[in-house]
């Protein structure tokens, strides 16, 4: 089901968010939800829109963010045997795969002077969701095992 939409003007508005024709929105759910750290928002803030330092602040998130995807992966293999830590494995690797070309076709799009900073963007972004996603998949089996 796709989301209510609506036109004023130049401006697009999904679920009450305006969408500004020309920028990409890799995501429509708040950072915080998926566990970005409010330093990364106030780093963005203090670039004062430069780009290449926008980019800056993604990397010293997405180290941060990597670091938590790991943890989250041991934890929900470590729970795992057989055929499901089989089907584990083989996502997050289709998820790896995916998820470098998607950042790359991304970050092409925008030209050389925003493409290195858009990608690191992109790469913290999806690396920050696949991390709660992960999270979440380990929570739902705690979940069930404890009933």
């Amino acid at each position: 089901m796709s989301p209510p939409a609506s036109s004023t003007g130049n401006q697009d508005t999904i679920n009450g968010v305006a969408i500004v024709p020309g920028v990409e929105r890799l995501s429509y759910i708040s950072n915080e939800y998926y566990g970005i750290r409010p330093a990364y928002d106030a780093c963005v803030k203090e670039t004062q829109g430069r780009v290449a330092d926008q980019g800056d602040c993604a990397d010293t998130e997405f180290k941060y963010q990597d670091e938590r995807l790991n943890k989250a992966y041991k934890a929900l293999t470590t729970g795992l045997s057989g055929t499901a830590r089989q089907t584990a494995v083989d996502a997050q690797r289709a998820w790896l795969a995916f998820f470098a070309k998607d950042c790359s076709a991304r970050a092409a799009r925008f030209g050389s002077d925003n493409a290195p900073a858009t990608e690191s963007i992109c790469r913290m972004d999806s690396t920050a969701i696949r991390a709660q996603q992960l999270e979440d998949w380990r929570n739902s089996l705690s979940a069930r095992q404890s009933h």
